[in-house]
């Protein structure tokens, strides 16, 4: 009897014991696969993290895009409206030196006189010399026009105005050649650089403007020239330069309209 109650209480606590291990093994795998369930949630929302932020920098990235399409165009139109400024200041220049004569001193006026009658002259040789004689041949001779300073000079302004570079490049060239101490020669060599300029040939625009600056240093149009010398020279991938040159501008020409371009294009820099 007692040899049977001791098997059963011995049998009774092995089973115990198993039942306990297994509870124990139970509990640790249930943990086990807690942790490795907690482990995915927590990769699946680090990933879905990087993916978010991912996408947010895709958005930023595009929005930057725009912001330099913006930024682009406004500086195009910044350059159109400066050269649209430039024109209209020129033009009225032009239109005042085109009626000074009226009211010039006489030394002013007889000369003057003199290059036109020296201009009818020659017109009137011309047409002498053009109409055929008894034995000459019938057909038409054509002769040169004779063109006058202002009449020269504004061909070659209306060319670059109109975005003939090339062919204004050549006038330009034509009337410094004939008028080299003419009354146009400071805004000739300025519209020349301004044409080297459009067309992107930064180191002729900048001989062309550094005309300017050194033998016209007290011409109104310096603060132009130094403007576009400042672009060529960014052009030439000299940004220290034009930085120089920019930041010169503000210096010696405060509270103008150039100096507020130069502003402008120092901010770009």
């Amino acid at each position: 009897m007692n040899l049977r109650h001791t098997q059963t209480v011995t049998t009774h606590r092995s089973l115990y014991g198993r039942a306990f291990r297994v509870s124990v093994a139970i509990t640790l795998l249930t943990a086990v696969a807690a942790a490795q369930t907690a482990f995915s949630q927590s990769s699946n929302d680090a990933m879905s993290l990087l993916l978010e932020q991912n996408r947010q920098l895709q958005a930023e990235i595009q929005a930057l895009r725009g912001q330099l399409d913006e930024q682009g165009f406004e500086i195009k139109k910044l350059q159109r409206d400066s050269l649209n400024r430039y024109t209209d200041v020129d033009q009225r220049l032009s239109d005042l030196e085109v009626a000074a004569p009226q009211t010039a001193p006489p030394a002013t006026a007889q000369r003057a006189q003199g290059r036109t009658s020296a201009v009818n002259q020659a017109s009137s040789q011309s047409s002498q010399s053009s109409q055929p004689s008894p034995n000459a041949s019938t057909r038409p001779s054509l002769q040169p026009a004779v063109l006058s300073e202002q009449q020269l000079y504004q061909m070659a302004y209306d060319s670059v105005i109109n975005s003939h570079f090339e062919r204004s490049i050549a006038e330009f060239d034509q009337y410094l050649g004939q008028y080299p101490e003419g009354r146009f020669v400071t805004n000739a060599h300025y519209w020349k650089g301004q044409a080297y300029l459009y067309l992107e040939r930064f180191e002729e625009a900048r001989s062309a403007y550094e005309i300017i600056l050194e033998q016209y240093a007290d011409s109104s149009k310096l603060p132009d020239a130094m403007y576009g010398l400042g672009l060529a020279y960014q052009g030439m991938g000299n940004i220290q330069r034009a930085r120089q040159m920019l930041t010169d501008i503000k210096r010696r020409f405060p509270n103008t309209g150039v100096a507020n371009l130069a502003d402008t294009r120092l901010l770009s820099l």
